[in-house]
């Protein structure tokens, strides 16, 4: 009676070797030849994980080169941009003019006014070629539109704006 509670007592391991050493020599071969089949399982999985692993990193690691040659290159001008110094931007009468000049070189027939903040725009023109203007206005000169009405006419409209500055 003694020995069952000294089994209960043991380490997992002597309790495994004694199991061991309890089944036929025809029985350990065919754990062992078991262990072996699971064992040469385990190692095909395993290269058969790594194996896709490989295709799927091979098929990733242009891409993700690319990409990183694309943000370095962003980096780089990034740089370069924050080296240069802002733009010197027109005002007062010559921000008048500037914008003036602006307007006509693209055929924009508008009646264009200094007011104490910005500019009072009025006149007709093609609402393409308008939307152009002034987002070469705010990207050049700084100016944003505050307040804009248009009244379609056709192929033009009818323009009431005010530009002011940005900064």
């Amino acid at each position: 009676m003694n020995a069952p509670a000294s089994s209960k007592h043991s380490s997992p391991i002597a309790r495994l070797g004694q199991a061991w050493q309890g089944i036929s020599p025809r029985e350990r071969r065919l754990v062992l030849i078991a262990g072996g089949v699971v064992l040469v399982g385990l190692v095909v999985s395993l290269l058969d994980w790594s194996h896709s692993q490989r295709t799927r990193l091979a098929r990733s690691l242009p891409r993700a080169e690319a990409q990183l040659e694309q943000v370095q290159e962003a980096a780089t001008e990034v740089t370069r941009l924050r080296g240069q110094a802002a733009p010197q931007r027109a005002a007062g009468p010559a921000l008048l003019e500037a914008v003036q000049a602006s307007a006509k070189s693209r055929g924009l027939g508008l009646a264009l006014q200094a007011t104490g903040d910005g500019l009072q725009i009025k006149g007709q023109a093609s609402l393409d070629a308008l939307v152009d203007w002034l987002a070469v206005l705010q990207r050049d000169q700084g100016l944003r539109v505050q307040r804009l009405e248009l009244q379609g006419q056709g192929a033009t409209a009818g323009i009431d704006a005010v530009l002011v500055k940005s900064d």
